[in-house]
C-alpha cells in the first residue's frame, strides 16, 4: 500500500469521527488530497507534503473546529427545516392548531399567573445589595414564666408543642448594645412601623399611608442608594436634629406625580413638619412584611418627637418594639454571629426586666428563663406573612397544575387522533428510508412549536389576568400593593413549563404514530373493522382528564360550601346594615383629654346623617382579625397551677351593645355616668363568666390587669351575650369590655348602623368627618359586608380560582371526550356498518357509543374520587362546617360530570347511528 493510499484512509477516518454530512466530508478530503499531490509534485517527501497540507488548512485543531462548525450548521439547517415543515403542517389544520394552542395557553397562562404570585411571596428577595448576607434577629421567650418584656409590639408566634414564644421585637437599649458590639456582623440596623400615622401633604390627609422609624444607617446597611436626593445619615438620627423624611418611589409617583422638585418639600407627620430629603428606588418597599409598603421613613432617634403619647417609653429597656437586622461579616456564618450576640442580648433583657420590676415595686416575682436569640435568613426581610400564606400558595400551585395536566392530556389526545389520520404519510416516509428517530424528531418539533405558541399566548393571558388576580385581593390588604411582575424568574418558569409540556404531550403520540405495521397500513384504509379504533392510550388520557376535572370541581364545591357556612354563622350581633371606618386621632395631635370630646362630636354629627339609626365605636373592630389581649387577676379567685389568665379585651362606647345589638344576659351595660371620675367598671361575656366564675354570680366581683400583684379595682357590672371577636371561624374567647370614657384611646373604630344600604352613606360619612377636622384621615371606610369579604378573602379566592380552573378543565374534558368519540366513530365506521348490515338498529348503535363514553367517565369519576379524597386532606384546615370528604359535594360533582359527558357524546353517537352500511363497507 503506497503512501497516498494510506494517507487517504487516514483522512477518511479522520472525517468520520465528527460524523459530518458525507458530501461535506468528501469535499474536504478531496481538497486535502489535492494539496498533498501538489506538495509531492514540488519535491516534498510524503511526511512533509502531509504536514504542509494540514498547515495550509490551519492545522489539525483548526480542521476539527471547521468540522464542528459545519456539523452545527448542518444541525441548524435540519432544525430550521423541521420547524418550517412543522409550521406548514400546523397551518394546514387551523382548527386542530387553534384548539391545541388555546388549550395549552389556558394551562400555561394559569400556571404563569399563579407562579408570579408565588414568586412575589415566596421567592423574591429584597432589592438590596447582597441580600443573602442579611440576617433577621428573633428572640424566643423561655419556657418558664413567659417573656421578659413589660410591653411588646411586633410579630410573634407560639409553638404549641413547647409553649415557647418567638418574636421579632427588641428594646432600644438592646439595639444600642448590638450597635456598639456586634462581632460577626459588619453592620446592624433597626426599624419599626409607625402604627398611628397622620400624614398630611399640602394640608390634605393621606389615606392608608404606612410609615416607619429607621436607624440612621438603615439604607446604607441594606445597600440602598437613593433614586433622588439622599438617604439618612447618623447625624439625622440624633434627637435634636431637624426632622427629615425619605419617601418611597410608590409614594413619590402616587402622591407627588413623580415631580423631581419633591426634594425639600415639607410634609406633616403627626403634626410635625418634616423635609423630604430623598426618594428610594423602585421596588424597594422596606424590610417589613410583604405587602407593607413603607411610604415614608423618619429617623429612629426622633421617636419621642413623632409619637408624643408613647414615644418617651420606647427608649426604656422593658419596652420591646424594634426589629433588628444585621449583615454578616466576610467569612462569618449566621450561627457564629448568633452565638456572639446572645450573651449581650440576654444581659440586656435581664436589665430590662429588673428595671420593670423596680418601676412596679415588685421584688417578689421570680425572674423568667433568659430568652434565646436566633439569626434567621434576612434576604426577604420579615417573613411571617410569607410563612403564613406559604401552604395556601402551594395548594394553589397544585390546583393550577391540574389544569396544565388536563390541557396536556387534551392535546395529547388530539395528537393521537392526528397521528392516526397521518399514518399513511408516516408509513410512506418510513418506506422510502426515513428513520423512526427522524420522524419522531419531526413530530416532537410540531409539539414544541405548539407549546411555544401556547406559551406566548399564555404569557399574554397572564399579563392580562394579573390585574384580575390582584382585584380578588388574594391575601387581604397585604396584596393591595403587589405588582406581580413577569420578570426573568416568571418567564424562565414559563419556558420550562412549555418545554416540559411539549415532551409530556408530544412524546407518546409521536412514538405511537411511528410504530405501525407498514404492510398493514398500505393494505388497509382509514376505516377498518374490529377493535382497531379503540386506542387504550386515548382512553387512559380521557379517564385522567375526567379525574382531574372532578378534583377541581370537588375543591370548588368544598370552598363554596365553606363560604356558605361562614355566612350562616351566628356572630352574636347584627352584621347587616353597618358601615365601618377607623380614625387615628392621637397621630393628629389629640391628647387623651381631647379624645373623648372628639369621639362624642363625631357620634353626634354622624347620628344626624339621613338614614342613620345609631353610631358607636370601639378600640378593636369586630371580625377584623384584630385583637387586644391582657392578663387579669380576679378578686377571690386563685388560678390552678399553670393556668393562663390571659383574656381578650376591648374598649367600647356606652351605646356599643345597643347599636351592635348584642343583648345583655345579666346586669347592665355602660352609661354616661361611667366617666373618668367614676369608679372603674367592666362588662364580661358569657365565655369569661363560664371559665372563671362557673355557677357563681360574677356581678359585683372585681378584676385587675397586670397579674396577681395588682389590687382588683374594676367592678364587673354586666354580662353580655357571646359575640365573635376576631373571626367567624374562631371560638368566642373570654372577653372583658371597658368603658371608653374611662379608657381613652387614640385609635378607634366607628360603626354606623343604617336603615338602608350602608354603601350609599359612605361619602356622607367622609364629608362629616372632614367638617369636624379636615386633617383626620378616614381609614378603611367600607361596609361591614365588604369587611367580612376581606376577612374571608382567602376562602373566596380559592373558591373563585378553583371554580375557574374547574370550568377550564371541564371544557377541555368535554372537547376531549367529543373529539375522542368522534375519532372512535370514524375509525370504527366499517365495524358499525357491518353491525347495521347484520341487523343492528340505530338506537342500539347509539346506546353502544354512549355506553362506551359513559364507561370512560365512570372510570374517571372513580379515579377522581380517590384523588379528591387525598387532596381534601390538604385543604381540610381551610374548610369550615364540613368534612373534606363531604358526600353531597362529591355526589353533586359526579352527577354534573355524567350529565355533561352525556351531552358531549350525543353528537358522535348520533352520527354513528346514521352510518350507511353500503358506504361504510365500500373498500377504499
Amino acid at each position: 500500500m503506497n503512501a497516498r493510499t494510506r494517507f487517504g484512509k487516514r483522512i477518511r477516518a479522520f472525517f468520520r469521527k465528527p460524523q459530518l454530512d458525507a458530501e461535506m466530508a468528501e469535499e474536504m478530503r478531496e481538497h486535502l488530497e489535492l494539496r498533498v499531490e501538489r506538495n509531492l509534485a514540488a519535491g516534498m517527501s510524503p511526511p512533509e507534503a502531509r504536514s504542509a497540507a494540514f498547515r495550509a488548512f490551519g492545522g489539525v485543531e483548526q480542521i476539527k473546529e471547521r468540522c464542528r462548525d459545519q456539523r452545527a450548521g448542518v444541525w441548524l439547517d435540519h432544525l430550521l427545516q423541521d420547524f418550517r415543515y412543522a409550521a406548514r403542517q400546523l397551518a394546514r389544520s387551523p382548527a386542530f392548531t387553534a384548539i391545541a394552542v388555546l388549550s395549552l395557553a389556558l394551562g400555561i397562562g394559569a400556571n404563569t399567573t399563579i407562579f408570579s404570585l408565588v414568586n412575589e411571596f415566596l421567592l423574591s428577595s429584597l432589592p438590596v445589595r447582597h441580600p443573602e448576607e442579611l440576617v433577621l434577629l428573633r428572640n424566643t421567650a423561655g419556657a418558664r414564666g413567659g417573656g421578659m418584656a413589660r410591653w411588646e409590639e411586633g410579630n410573634g408566634e407560639v409553638d404549641p408543642a413547647t409553649g415557647r414564644r418567638t418574636s421579632t421585637s427588641f428594646s432600644w437599649p438592646t439595639f444600642e448594645q448590638f450597635r456598639a458590639h456586634h462581632p460577626g456582623l459588619s453592620d446592624v440596623i433597626a426599624y419599626a412601623p409607625i402604627y398611628q400615622l397622620n400624614l398630611l401633604v399640602d394640608g390634605q390627609p393621606e389615606l392608608n399611608a404606612l410609615g416607619q422609624f429607621v436607624s440612621g444607617n438603615y439604607h446604607t446597611g441594606l445597600g440602598v442608594v437613593a433614586l433622588l436626593g439622599r438617604t439618612f445619615t447618623p447625624a439625622d438620627d440624633l434627637p435634636g436634629a431637624a426632622p427629615v423624611a425619605v419617601i418611597s418611589h410608590r409614594c413619590w409617583q402616587s402622591r407627588f406625580h413623580g415631580d423631581p422638585a419633591v426634594l425639600g418639600r415639607t410634609i406633616q407627620l403627626n403634626k410635625v413638619p418634616a423635609s423630604i430629603v430623598g426618594v428610594t428606588p423602585p421596588r424597594f418597599e422596606g424590610a417589613m412584611q410583604i405587602g407593607e409598603s413603607a411610604d415614608v421613613s423618619v429617623p429612629l432617634g426622633q421617636v419621642a418627637r413623632f409619637e408624643t403619647d408613647r414615644g418617651a417609653d420606647k427608649v426604656l429597656p422593658w419596652y420591646w418594639w424594634l426589629r433588628i437586622m444585621g449583615r454578616l461579616a466576610p467569612g462569618t456564618t449566621a450561627t457564629q454571629a448568633r452565638a456572639a450576640l446572645e450573651p449581650v442580648f440576654q444581659e440586656s433583657a435581664r436589665e430590662g426586666w429588673l428595671a420593670a420590676q423596680a418601676l412596679e415595686k415588685d421584688s417578689g416575682s421570680e425572674m423568667p428563663d433568659l430568652p434565646c436569640l436566633s439569626a434567621d435568613p434576612g434576604a426577604q426581610g420579615e417573613n411571617d406573612t410569607r410563612r403564613e400564606y406559604a401552604s395556601s400558595l402551594y395548594i394553589l400551585i397544585g390546583l393550577v397544575s391540574l389544569v396544565l395536566f388536563a390541557s396536556c392530556a387534551n392535546v395529547a389526545n388530539l395528537l393521537l387522533a392526528r397521528g392516526a389520520a397521518r399514518r399513511r404519510e408516516i408509513a410512506l416516509r418510513l418506506a422510502v428510508g426515513a428513520s423512526r428517530g427522524r420522524i419522531v424528531r419531526q413530530l416532537l418539533t410540531e409539539s414544541i412549536l405548539l407549546a411555544f405558541l401556547g406559551a406566548s399566548l399564555g404569557i399574554a393571558l397572564a399579563w392580562w389576568s394579573r390585574g384580575l388576580l390582584l382585584a380578588l385581593r388574594p391575601f387581604g390588604g397585604t396584596s393591595a400593593i403587589l405588582d406581580l411582575p413577569l420578570d426573568a424568574h416568571v418567564l424562565g418558569f414559563t419556558v420550562a413549563v412549555a418545554i416540559s409540556t411539549a415532551l409530556l404531550f408530544g412524546l407518546a403520540p409521536a412514538l405511537r404514530a411511528t410504530s405501525g405495521n407498514l404492510i398493514a397500513e398500505f393494505q388497509g384504509g382509514a376505516r377498518t373493522l374490529g377493535n382497531v379504533g379503540r386506542s387504550r392510550l386515548s382512553q387512559a388520557l380521557m379517564v385522567i382528564q375526567v379525574a382531574l376535572t372532578l378534583v377541581l370541581l370537588v375543591t370548588t364545591g368544598l370552598f363554596l360550601r365553606t363560604l356558605s357556612n361562614l355566612q350562616s354563622v351566628d356572630a352574636g350581633f347584627n352584621r347587616n346594615s353597618l358601615a365601618v371606618f377607623r380614625l387615628e386621632a392621637s397621630g393628629a395631635g389629640y391628647t387623651a383629654e381631647q379624645l373623648a370630646a372628639l369621639n362624642n362630636r363625631l357620634q353626634e354629627r354622624l347620628g344626624q346623617l339621613p338614614g342613620v339609626r345609631g353610631v358607636t365605636f370601639s378600640r378593636v373592630a369586630l371580625l377584623t382579625r384584630g385583637s387586644m389581649t391582657r392578663t387579669i387577676s380576679i378578686e377571690g379567685y386563685t388560678p390552678p397551677p399553670g393556668t393562663a389568665m390571659g383574656v381578650h379585651s376591648n374598649v367600647l362606647a356606652a351605646n356599643f351593645f345597643a347599636t351592635m345589638e348584642i343583648p345583655l344576659v345579666a346586669g347592665r351595660g355602660f352609661t354616661s355616668r361611667d366617666n373618668a371620675t367614676a369608679p372603674m367598671v367592666a362588662v364580661i361575656n358569657q365565655a369569661l363568666a363560664q371559665q372563671f366564675f362557673r355557677h357563681e354570680n360574677p356581678l359585683g366581683r372585681r378584676v385587675a390587669f397586670g397579674g396577681a400583684g395588682e389590687a382588683p379595682q374594676i367592678e364587673i357590672v354586666g354580662v353580655a351575650r357571646d359575640a365573635k371577636y376576631t373571626a367567624l371561624r374562631d371560638a368566642v374567647p373570654p372577653t372583658i369590655y371597658l368603658a371608653a370614657a374611662q379608657n381613652p384611646e387614640g385609635s378607634v373604630n366607628f360603626a354606623v348602623r343604617t336603615s338602608d344600604s350602608p354603601a350609599a352613606i359612605l361619602p356622607a360619612i367622609r364629608s362629616a368627618v372632614r367638617e369636624i377636622d379636615p386633617t383626620l384621615p378616614v381609614l378603611g371606610l367600607r361596609t361591614h359586608d365588604e369587611q367580612i369579604e376581606r376577612l374571608h378573602s382567602q376562602e373566596t379566592l380559592f373558591a373563585r380560582l378553583s371554580g375557574l380552573f374547574g370550568l377550564v378543565a371541564l371544557t377541555l374534558a368535554c372537547v376531549g371526550l367529543y373529539g375522542l368519540m368522534s375519532y372512535t366513530v370514524l375509525r370504527r365506521t366499517g365495524e358499525i356498518g357491518l353491525r347495521m348490515a347484520l341487523g343492528a338498529l340505530p338506537l342500539q348503535v347509539l346506546a353502544m357509543i354512549l355506553r362506551e363514553s359513559l364507561a370512560l367517565v365512570c372510570a374517571g369519576v372513580l379515579l377522581g374520587v380517590l384523588a379528591a379524597m387525598g387532596a381534601g386532606r390538604l385543604i381540610a384546615s381551610m374548610l369550615f362546617g364540613l368534612s373534606p370528604t363531604d358526600p353531597s359535594t362529591f355526589a353533586t360533582v359526579a352527577l354534573i360530570l355524567f350529565a355533561i359527558a352525556l351531552v358531549a357524546s350525543l353528537l358522535p353517537a348520533w352520527r354513528a347511528s346514521r352510518v350507511d352500511p353500503m358506504t361504510a363497507l365500500r373498500p377504499d
